[in-house]
């Protein structure tokens, strides 16, 4: 006898804690969202209760050896995550950063006074935009940059005709065009300015007209095969007579291996001409440094020195002939004169924005996350001091912002961008490329060479840091249990790449059941529905995984073929069957509203019910099968029939406004109701199966369309994935517009807590709305970044974690850390330890920061103004230079201009 009954009847404790644990989810995520973060015991108790599970404390027996291998390679994982974020994090130190960053507002900082109002701003911003279009209309509209670029066309294409042999004759330029590629244009030549819509077509209809590789050349491939293995040009002939011979007995005259053969080497000849055998074999042949000297023999012979200097010259003939136009001096004066005025309001505000960095660091928000993160870095680096990292980049700044060859350089090379910008002709003459000449060696020197020692620095204490990273212990022991589980996830005993499929046995057969069946209760949101006859509200809603999953899925395939030719008519017949039972419910205290505001007779009804329906439950089955013919069609499929059966559905009111009414007409209304719901039933996935292929093949159609249309435009054309997209994006549009317009006057709502709700001032008994708000508001609970909320799992916290040791600085080679050549750097703090004079002190936060003494000096002197202030005044031709003032301090450990706050 077949059972009645559900796979899970309703375990009602089982329940509320299922529920509950899933809506301290639901707060986990809103707490995250409100900047929380858990504390080290919140993660600790966590991963332990996730450690003591039973799907990792005691795997299935059903799952394979290596399947329970990687089980304990998880957990051993999960062991050592834990141990080095609890250790290395003492103190709360990540969360404590998390939230101070958040806190930031800048302390006592205060923006330096704006130079000029927005209204100004914006003007000079139009003035500027409107000088750089005027000087790139005069570029693309002079006659020297239009052969520049026809003659780079011109080379481009010689260079490919190279790579290239029956294509050549396609690609490789005109020997006219090649001996004219180093003759300049016209002098002062100027041509309109092309329309920059009309681009895109220009380049594409160039690409289609040289593109060596066609659909025609693989088409000939073809037929070259048809034509050695049959004798037939087309395939389609070969095809039938190959049916002709089989179906009278005759034996068919094919050399597969010789069309094969035709096939293969009409399309090897076609690739090796975009792809020349010699060249791959030398690429295989010769070294990684042979193939580079190749390629800059190529280049050379391609762009040999004489054409080079006269590309260099033709570009600085056409800079001239720009400098001569009269709309030329007008763009370029506002351009510079724009610089100017804004090079002298940064000069202004540089002791405003260094008062600024000051009062930033006031803020104990920003102190106490600066000391977080360097603690952290530290602790993770095998408890490595960072301050020696510090003082080097820190001396960078001080030489730099002190160097006067370097401000001269800067004020050089600004007065040489000058003249070559407001001369005219002054690039053309030879002391213009002695000048450069001079600048781009004493640029070298400064930026490569005389700072060498000081990046060399940086480095080996970067170097040095990351060393310290891979030989902390907890660091190791985590990155080797990382690699043992991978390892044992796609390596064989030998360590070489495997596929193990029985691993996929364990998920299908194992952990994903498995799953379903952990996943238990999952609550649904509470359902609003309002329109203008009536208002209805449904809560409490269960789903149990284990029963709402069918029991059988069943789906079967009946294809025919037939090919057919003269009088036999071909056929193409594909039939599916989808069959699903054994969808079960078993819900509990499912509480409801219903008003009815219109019609006859008026009702307004709030109560509670159970829902069951066990057995075979809820079981459809649908016959479909290919559409056929072409005219008028607008399927894919034909739904022929759906069968609906709902078999031990029992309701039970448990409380409601009309319960003795209800109760007295519940059999009749049953028994009347139920044949009417299953043919509505029918009705409604029919109708939606067939509304969903039809939306599916008007796609389809206009795909086609497209696809069809593409051919007469082919520079338009978008590629299969493109048209399906946006086909279905514009049937998509359609029926959202649709829907809108039918559905106006009607409302439906899924809210999570009752501040979502359209019906606020309605509560349902047991409303699992209510305790999401609950678990919401517990969120937004605890101090700073604590919450509650995080505290799930019952497993006990860790007793055996170890204690972080104390941060120290630790002896180690690196370079000098000075600059080369004359040591002529001024003495003296720079413009923002001029702000900022602050004593020693120590910055507190969750954790303990060091302090100690490094094993590089600062330097003490005068004044000199900061680095960004000399370029500035480098490239303000009026700039005087600045005094010197005599101060004095230590750099050393906490002192350090980063750590302070004066850099």
């Amino acid at each position: 006898m077949t059972s009645t009954q559900v796979n899970r009847p309703t375990d009602v404790k089982q329940k509320e804690a299922d529920i509950n644990q899933k809506l301290q989810l639901y707060g986990i995520f809103n707490a995250f969202a409100n900047g929380k973060v858990p504390s080290n015991r919140q993660i600790d108790i966590a991963l332990n209760s996730a450690l003591t599970s039973r799907a990792l404390a005691n795997p299935s027996q059903k799952l394979s050896e290596e399947g329970r291998l990687l089980v304990a390679d998880l957990r051993d994982v999960i062991e050592q995550a834990k141990t080095l974020l609890l250790v290395k994090n003492e103190g709360n130190l990540l969360q404590d950063f998390i939230w101070q960053t958040q806190q930031i507002g800048g302390g006592n900082a205060a923006l330096p006074g704006a130079p000029i109002d927005k209204d100004t701003a914006k003007q000079h911003g139009n003035q500027a935009l409107e000088g750089l279009r005027t000087l790139g209309t005069l570029i693309i509209s002079n006659g020297q940059f239009r052969k520049l670029l026809n003659d780079a066309t011109i080379l481009l294409r010689d260079m490919a005709g190279d790579a290239a042999q029956t294509a050549a004759n396609k690609v490789n330029p005109s020997q006219e065009q090649l001996a004219n590629i180093d003759r300049p244009a016209d002098d002062n030549t100027w041509h309109d300015t092309p329309d920059t819509g009309d681009l895109k077509n220009q380049a594409r209809s160039k690409m289609e007209k040289y593109k060596p590789f066609s659909r025609s050349d693989v088409k000939d491939a073809a037929g070259d095969t048809s034509q050695s293995a049959t004798g037939h040009r087309d395939p389609n002939d070969a095809a039938n007579s190959g049916v002709d011979d089989a179906q009278y007995g005759n034996q068919p005259d094919v050399d597969a291996k010789g069309g094969a053969a035709a096939g293969y080497q009409n399309l090897a000849n076609k690739a090796q001409e975009n792809f020349p055998a010699e060249e791959v074999k030398d690429r295989a042949r010769n070294t990684k440094e042979s193939v580079r000297v190749q390629s800059k023999d190529y280049l050379n012979k391609k762009m040999p020195q004489e054409r080079r200097d006269q590309t260099i010259w033709r570009l600085k003939k056409m800079v001239t002939e720009i400098q001569g136009h009269p709309d030329y001096q007008q763009a370029i004066d506002t351009l510079l004169s724009l610089a100017e005025e804004y090079g002298g309001h940064s000069k202004n505000i540089t002791v405003q924005a260094a008062g600024t960095v000051k009062g930033a660091h006031t803020d104990p928000a920003l102190t106490t996350a600066e000391a977080d993160l360097k603690t952290l870095i530290e602790r993770f680096a095998n408890y490595t001091s960072a301050d020696d990292l510090v003082d080097a980049i820190n001396n960078i700044y001080r030489d730099a912002d002190r160097d006067p060859e370097l401000k001269g350089w800067f004020r050089e090379v600004d007065r040489y961008v000058r003249k070559c910008l407001k001369e005219t002709g002054y690039i053309l003459e030879d002391r213009a490329n002695d000048e450069y000449n001079q600048l781009y060696d004493r640029g070298q020197y400064l930026l490569r060479d005389r700072y060498r020692d000081h990046t060399d620095r940086v480095v080996d204490e970067l170097n040095f840091l990351a060393r310290q990273f891979d030989a902390d212990p907890m660091n190791k022991s985590f990155a080797n249990s990382m690699n043992k589980l991978f390892n044992d996830l796609g390596n064989d005993e030998n360590g070489k790449p495997t596929f193990k499929k029985h691993l996929v046995t364990d998920l299908t057969q194992v952990i994903i059941p498995s799953f379903l069946e952990s996943v238990s209760y999952v609550p649904i949101p509470r359902i609003e529905y309002t329109d203008h006859m009536m208002d209805a509200i449904v809560e409490n809603l269960v789903v149990e995984s284990d029963n709402l999953t069918p029991n059988m899925l069943e789906i079967g395939s009946d294809n025919l073929f037939r090919w057919g030719r003269r009088t036999v008519a071909s056929k193409n017949k594909n039939k599916i069957m989808v069959s699903v039972s054994g969808v079960q419910m078993d819900l509990k205290d499912v509480s409801y509203y219903v008003k009815k505001k219109s019609g006859f007779p008026s009702l307004t009804d709030k109560g509670v019910m159970d829902i069951f329906m066990g057995g075979s439950g809820f079981s459809f089955k649908i016959a479909m099968e290919n559409a056929e013919g072409t005219k008028s069609r607008q399927n894919f499929f034909k739904v022929n029939t759906i069968t609906i059966d709902i078999k031990n559905l029992k309701i039970k009111v448990k409380q409601s406004n009309h319960k003795l009414l209800f109760n007295l007409f519940k059999p009749l209304l049953l028994g009347v109701l139920k044949p009417v719901i299953v043919k509505v039933l029918e009705k409604v996935i029919k109708d939606n199966l067939n509304k969903a292929d039809r939306t599916a093949y008007s796609i389809y159609q206009q795909a086609q369309r497209e696809a069809q249309a593409a051919k007469d435009n082919p520079e338009q054309a978008q590629n299969i994935y493109q048209r399906y997209v946006s086909a279905a994006q514009r049937k998509l549009a359609e029926g959202k517009q649709k829907s809108a317009e039918v559905a106006a006057d009607k409302k439906a709502n899924i809210a999570m807590t009752q501040h979502d709700s359209m019906f606020k001032e309605i509560k349902l008994p047991g409303g699992i709305s209510t305790k999401a708000t609950e678990y919401k508001d517990l969120a937004a609970k605890g101090d700073k970044w604590e919450s509650p909320v995080f505290s799930i799992g019952t497993a006990k916290e860790t007793t055996s974690l170890p204690k972080a040791n104390p941060v120290t600085r630790k002896p180690h080679n690196t370079a000098s850390g000075s600059v080369r050549g004359p040591q002529n750097i001024e003495s003296g703090p720079s413009t923002l330890e001029q702000a900022d004079t602050r004593a020693t002190g120590t910055t507190g936060g969750y954790g303990s920061t060091t302090t100690g003494t490094g094993y590089n000096s600062g330097l003490n002197g005068s004044a000199a103004p900061g680095f960004s202030n000399q370029v500035d005044a480098a490239f303000d031709k009026n700039a005087v230079p600045a005094t010197n003032g005599k101060t004095s301090g230590t750099l050393l450990g906490m002192n350090n201009p980063v750590l302070s706050g004066s850099v």
